[in-house]
C-alpha cells in the first residue's frame, strides 16, 4: 500500500476507481475520462440568500478554493482509493473564514486500512495549511459545484449507500452536519392539473426559451406579483449518461407564507411535472432537507418513494 499526492491535472487516472465505487447509487452513472476531467472541476460559488417569505436578501455568500490535491492509494500499481482535498476560503456577510474541504473520498470496500490511510493523509495535509475545521462531502445548494457535477445530480454529499465511507468518517470523530433526502417517481403519470384559484396568472418559462429536454420554471402571479414557483432541471445537465436524460429533477418549490395550504404548491408541482411529461421525460426525482418532515410527507403521499439519504460531515481540530 502506497500513498501518493497527485496534481489535479492527473485526475483522469481516478476514473476506474470512481466508476467501481458508484455502482448502485441513485443518479450516479459511469463516466468517461473526458467527463470526469470536465465535471470534477470546482466552480467558484457566489450567491445571495433570499428569504423564502419576504424575498429580501438575508445574506451574501462568496467562496473560492485553493491548494487542491488528489491523495491516492496504490496497490500493485492500481489506484484503490482516493481523496480530493482543498482549502475553502469563504465569506458570509463580510466575515472571512478558511476551512479544510474533503470534496470526495472513496476506497475499495472491505479494505478499511486503505480508507484510514487516505483520510489520515488528507487531514495531515489540510492541517499543515493551518485549517482548524474540515468539512467532508459538503452540502450547500444544487449547482454550486462543491462536489463533482456528475456525482448524484450535482450534490456533493456522501450517499448512505456508501456505508463504508459513512462508517469511516464516524469512527474518526466526524459528526453529521446536514443531510438531504432523495425521492424518485419512476415512469410517472400525471393529468393536466386544475388551477385552484382562477384569479391567478400562471407562466411557464422553459430554459433556453423553448420546450426542449431541459427544464422549466412555473410561476403563480397575483396582481403582477409572484407568489409561488416550481423549478425543474434535467438530470442530464449533470451527467452525459443516456439514462440520465429521461429524469427530470424538481429543484425548487416555494409558496409565499400567506398563500400556503391552499393547494397552490400541489398545483405548481403537478403543472411542472405535466409540462415535463409533454416534452418526453419519463421519470422524476425530488429532494428535501432531511429534517423537513412536512415536505417529505407531501412528496411521498403524492407518489415519490425514498431512494437515498446523503450527508455532510464536519470535524473540529481546535
Amino acid at each position: 500500500m502506497k500513498i501518493k499526492i497527485l496534481d489535479t491535472a492527473e485526475a483522469g487516472r481516478l476514473v476506474k476507481t470512481y466508476n467501481d465505487q458508484i455502482v448502485g447509487i441513485p443518479h450516479c452513472y459511469n463516466v468517461s475520462q473526458e467527463e470526469f476531467m470536465d465535471g470534477f472541476v470546482y466552480q467558484k460559488a457566489s450567491f445571495e440568500f433570499r428569504s423564502a417569505t419576504t424575498g429580501k436578501i438575508d445574506s451574501y455568500y462568496n467562496e473560492s478554493i485553493h491548494s487542491e490535491k488528489l491523495i491516492v492509494c496504490e496497490e500493485n500499481g492500481e489506484i484503490v482509493g482516493f481523496a480530493d482535498v482543498a482549502v475553502a476560503e469563504t465569506e458570509l456577510d463580510g466575515k472571512a473564514e478558511q476551512k479544510g474541504f474533503i470534496r470526495f473520498l472513496t476506497y475499495k470496500i472491505g479494505h478499511r486500512p486503505i480508507g484510514q490511510a487516505i483520510l489520515a493523509e488528507s487531514e495531515s495535509y489540510l492541517l499543515s495549511l493551518g485549517v482548524k475545521q474540515i468539512k467532508a462531502f459538503r452540502l450547500l445548494y444544487l449547482n454550486d459545484h462543491c462536489g463533482y457535477r456528475f456525482y448524484h445530480a450535482g450534490y456533493g454529499m456522501v450517499s448512505d449507500k456508501l456505508g463504508h465511507i459513512f462508517g469511516l468518517f464516524g469512527i474518526n470523530g466526524y459528526k453529521i452536519n446536514g443531510g438531504e433526502i432523495f425521492m424518485d417517481w419512476s415512469d410517472y403519470h400525471i393529468d393536466e392539473p386544475s388551477l385552484p384559484d382562477k384569479s391567478l396568472d400562471i407562466t411557464v418559462d422553459y430554459k433556453d426559451g423553448h420546450a426542449d429536454r431541459s427544464g422549466a420554471v412555473v410561476k403563480a402571479v397575483r396582481n403582477g406579483a409572484e407568489i409561488g414557483s416550481c423549478q425543474s432541471a434535467s438530470v442530464g445537465e449533470s451527467s452525459r449518461s443516456e439514462e440520465a436524460q429521461d429524469w427530470i429533477f424538481i429543484t425548487g418549490l416555494g409558496i409565499n407564507e400567506n398563500e400556503q395550504r391552499k393547494g397552490l404548491g400541489r398545483y405548481l408541482l403537478q403543472r411542472n411535472l405535466w409540462e415535463m411529461k409533454q416534452v418526453g421525460y419519463k421519470n422524476t426525482v425530488i429532494s428535501t432537507d432531511w429534517h423537513n418532515f412536512r415536505a417529505f410527507l407531501f412528496y411521498t403521499n403524492y407518489g415519490y418513494k425514498l431512494v437515498d439519504t446523503m450527508y455532510e460531515f464536519v470535524k473540529n481540530f481546535e
